[in-house]
């Protein structure tokens, strides 16, 4: 898991490495049209050699406008004869993925948007690498599945109230910033949680925001590891820490030991002490038990600030089995 800046950094080096790949190709092609064009090569040796007289007149001081002639004349000499091999002079230079940049990575002395876009890209490989499902998206939430009878915990159809769950889901992530509540969704297995808070994922991530998702039995495995290997610098904590929205799923299956309880704690006082909301799910229905695992002091910090959606129905993975 990468934090913001090594994700930036590595996005960074791909377009360098794009930018390389146009460079390299280009070369080849030249290379390739001047070896079956003499003439072609020609033309090109005789452009250069014009704009190097052009540049030193300048330099010294001296008339430029003699030498400007001779190298325009030399630009569309090559012109003439690349339309006569059936080129354009396009065709000889470097064909970058980004027309803004050129895949330097920088415009207008910023960062690049491809840089972003690469970016983004990676964090959503590295989410569907470590998630149970690929990114969804909320098109793909078939409320459809849930039992349209009614539910007496709920005192309704769960139909009706996750086709409302969903819709508050949609504007949730439409409307993300650093004052969202958090969200907990909690429910049995194979209730659709998961599915809905990659949902969620997906689009704060669209938006342009970054978006990190771990279990909650990866996340304490790996800070266990680290807090233990004296060389880690705890880059997925600082990672958790920082990101713009944190999906920690599936809380309750880790691990608990004190290690685990202090490492909650900081992470979670941290994101909300920095306004940066947290999508939890878990299993645990009920508060009390929750809070019985976590301590108060965790449990507290994880569910202030959060609005808890509880979900009903049946494993829906076993109804796609049926």
């Amino acid at each position: 898991m990468r934090t913001k800046d090594e994700l930036f950094r590595e996005a960074q080096r791909h377009i360098a490495g794009r930018r390389q790949q146009a460079v390299t190709r280009a070369e080849r092609m030249r290379s390739a049209a001047f070896a079956a064009s003499p003439e072609l090569a020609a033309a090109e040796e005789a452009r250069v050699q014009a704009g190097l007289a052009l540049a030193m007149a300048a330099a010294r001081g001296a008339d430029t406008a003699s030498a400007a002639k001779k190298l325009a004349d030399a630009g569309q000499a090559l012109e003439n004869v690349l339309r006569k091999s059936g080129r354009t002079s396009a065709d000889l230079e470097p064909q970058f993925s980004c027309p803004l940049c050129h895949d330097t990575g920088l415009y207008k002395g910023a960062p690049c948007r491809c840089v972003a876009q690469v970016a983004r890209t990676l964090r959503r490989e590295e989410i569907n690498a470590a998630s149970p499902l690929a990114l969804c998206d909320f098109d793909t939430f078939d409320v459809n599945r849930y039992p349209a009878e009614v539910e007496p915990e709920l005192g309704g159809p769960p139909r009706e109230y996750m086709a409302k769950v969903l819709q508050y889901c949609r504007r949730w992530a439409e409307n993300f910033g650093p004052h969202s509540q958090n969200l907990l969704f909690m429910g049995g297995a194979g209730l659709g949680k998961t599915h809905l808070a990659l949902a969620v994922a997906d689009a704060v991530l669209e938006r342009g925001f970054d978006v990190l998702y771990t279990s909650s039995a990866a996340l304490a495995a790996q800070l266990s590891r680290e807090h233990f290997d004296r060389d880690s610098e705890d880059s997925w904590l600082e990672a958790c820490k920082e990101a713009d929205l944190l999906i920690l799923d599936d809380l309750g299956t880790e691990h608990i030991t004190a290690l685990t309880i202090s490492v909650l704690y900081e992470l979670v006082n941290t994101r909300m002490l920095c306004h940066r909301p947290t999508v939890y799910t878990t299993n645990i229905t009920d508060q009390g038990i929750f809070e019985a695992r976590y301590t108060e002091k965790v449990s507290s910090r994880m569910l202030g600030n959060c609005r808890m959606f509880k979900f009903f129905g049946v494993d829906q993975r076993l109804n796609r089995t049926k």
